[in-house]
């Protein structure tokens, strides 16, 4: 779902529906790669939800397209090291020789 700021005629939001269970998210591409809700979904420090960052690069990850590299290179000093072995361990499997795997 895209929200649109009609005074501004922009995009300010996108929100995606996401399949699973009320405690485990499912991968909508494959939907036997779960994880703990808990963990899939975040929470900022002002209360809104928020998909993980490593999770949203994975679905970026299939097109990388000049803004998804933007956003790997600003979210990659900011993931832990669990975030990102999680994704190297991710990409190695959906998209395997993926650019970004190197990086990791």
């Amino acid at each position: 779902f895209w929200g649109a700021d009609r005074d501004a005629g922009c995009w300010r939001v996108d929100m995606m529906a996401e399949r699973g269970e009320p405690d485990i998210w499912h991968y909508k591409r494959d939907p036997l790669h779960q994880l703990p809700r808990a963990r899939a979904v975040l929470c900022s420090a002002n209360g809104i939800r928020f998909l993980a960052p490593e999770i949203v690069l994975l679905f970026k990850a299939k097109h990388h397209r000049t803004k998804d590299e933007t956003d790997f290179q600003t979210a990659l000093p900011r993931l832990s090291m669990r975030q990102k072995a999680d994704l190297r361990r991710w990409l190695d499997k959906f998209h395997p020789g993926h650019a970004w795997i190197a990086r990791l």
